[in-house]
């Protein structure tokens, strides 16, 4: 069985291997046969624990977390992905890992993530006026991404040798705000399957795109997920904070399927942040945190 060819049997093989290790057998429920087959299902879960060496993906079903190794990117443009595979559009994404995309698809259907809509436009019917639109009118329509939501963050040695993590929201810098990113949350949409070139079979596009988490509304579904936000239909207002470390910097980025600790540290943070806000006395003089991060302007140095 070669495991590899495509998404499908990459996954299929996965759904086999955990039904085997996972499920109690029932002499009255009818099986599949990896599972009536020990032998059969002890093979799966060996290739398939392979593949994901192989890609060096890391899975923990219980608490349903996928991690992957990444770089951290040197983009000249605003940001469109959070993160690529290599061979991705480099020039407006933040992270590429090496691993290999319909894999990785596979380890986060694996966890319990279930593919959903991605974002959809359409024109305005009857489309506004000119004067309409020249006072701000939209002439699209646009449905958010819906689905079932997932979280990432970023853990990384900083130049002392000490660990840090981070949850993605604080790497991206919202261009509109001039602050990291709120009032986000990430939906999966799970790529798709398509034919490259007419006539030949179907393949799993983003293995040749390369494109996996986008921070804006782009179409086809060919990402693994995408982000929603009310300003994702704006593909140049998103760019690095300055708690995103150098570019270059070695990385383990993580998909969880529950809200990871750090997400609920910084809606905890950002919570008294907006009652200290609240009760705070006005001065002439705009305030700053200096601890919250930065954002250097696209093209510029961090």
């Amino acid at each position: 069985m070669n495991l590899r060819a495509s998404f499908v049997p990459v996954f299929a093989a996965a759904l086999a291997a955990v039904a085997c290790s996972q499920q109690p057998a029932s002499a009255d429920a009818k099986q599949p046969a990896s599972q009536q087959d020990p032998v059969a299902g002890k093979q799966l879960a060996q290739e398939l624990k392979a593949l994901f060496a192989k890609e060096k993906i890391e899975i923990d079903l219980q608490k349903g977390t996928v991690t992957v190794p990444a770089v951290v990117n040197a983009p000249p443009d605003p940001i469109e992905y959070l993160l690529i595979h290599r061979k991705g559009k480099k020039h407006e994404a933040m992270f590429f890992t090496e691993s290999k995309p319909s894999v990785l698809n596979s380890a986060l259907l694996l966890v319990g993530l279930v593919p959903g809509k991605n974002a959809s436009y359409r024109e305005k019917d009857p489309p506004p006026t000119l004067e309409e639109i020249e006072k701000g009118a939209d002439p699209i329509v646009i449905t958010p991404p819906q689905g079932q939501p997932f979280w990432m963050t970023v853990a990384w040695n900083d130049d002392q040798g000490n660990p840090v993590a981070r949850c993605v929201e604080d790497l991206i810098g919202d261009l509109l705000t001039r602050a990291p990113v709120r009032d986000a949350s990430f939906i999966y949409i799970g790529g798709r399957m398509a034919s490259i070139y007419k006539g030949e079979p179907e393949v799993y596009v983003a293995d040749f795109e390369g494109n996996l988490v986008s921070l804006c509304y782009l179409t086809p579904d060919n990402h693994l997920g995408t982000m929603h936000h009310e300003r994702s239909r704006n593909d140049e207002n998103w760019w690095l904070t300055d708690m995103v470390p150098a570019a270059g910097t070695n990385v383990r980025f993580s998909f969880h399927r529950e809200k990871p600790a750090l997400l609920l540290e910084r809606e905890k943070r950002l919570a008294a942040e907006d009652a200290a806000a609240v009760d705070k006395p006005k001065t002439d003089a705009p305030q700053t945190d200096k601890t919250a991060p930065g954002i250097p302007a696209p093209g510029t140095d961090k």
